[in-house]
């Protein structure tokens, strides 16, 4: 469920992102804001989408009552899940955060990443895909209006964690 603190999945409510894997997403949105990112291929593209569309006035919602499946699959299955997690979270914060919210979005997700104690060569390819996330080309910057922020931030997800 894309909420935090969320105990009840039968509860629908207002998001600030929303799962890859199973969601509907209106022509209109794709039309206002442009469609998932091509730069990210893997990982983090559904919430630069939301982040874009929630900018633009949209609303996401997470409905209890709609049944979409996909099969649950660990994201490690990927080779490079760590690096790819590491590098699209740098551009999403890139692209999208207001310049004063983007150290502050990484440090807390460079801090989260640290506490889950992952390998070696684990840790070793996260480091490899933020340094790529800092030095090859994101895409085009759109950073959201502080008013989107306050927005998330109220919805309980504020874009620093």
């Amino acid at each position: 469920m894309p909420r935090l603190r969320a105990s009840d999945p039968m509860r629908s409510s207002r998001v600030t992102t929303f799962l890859g894997g199973a969601n509907a997403v209106r022509t209109r949105v794709f039309a206002d804001v442009g469609g998932l990112p091509d730069e990210f291929f893997y990982a983090h593209e559904e919430t630069d989408l939301a982040w874009r569309a929630l900018d633009a006035g949209w609303m996401i919602d997470y409905r209890s009552d709609m049944v979409l499946y996909h099969p649950t699959t660990a994201p490690s299955r990927h080779a490079v899940y760590h690096r790819m997690v590491a590098r699209n979270r740098v551009w999403l914060a890139r692209r999208n955060l207001p310049v004063l919210l983007v150290p502050v979005y990484l440090g807390v997700w460079l801090l989260l990443t640290l506490l889950r104690r992952p390998s070696g060569p684990a840790l070793k390819a996260w480091f490899g895909g933020f340094r790529e996330g800092w030095t090859s080309p994101c895409g085009p910057r759109r950073p959201m209006r502080w008013r989107t922020v306050w927005r998330l931030t109220r919805l309980g997800r504020p874009p620093v964690i």
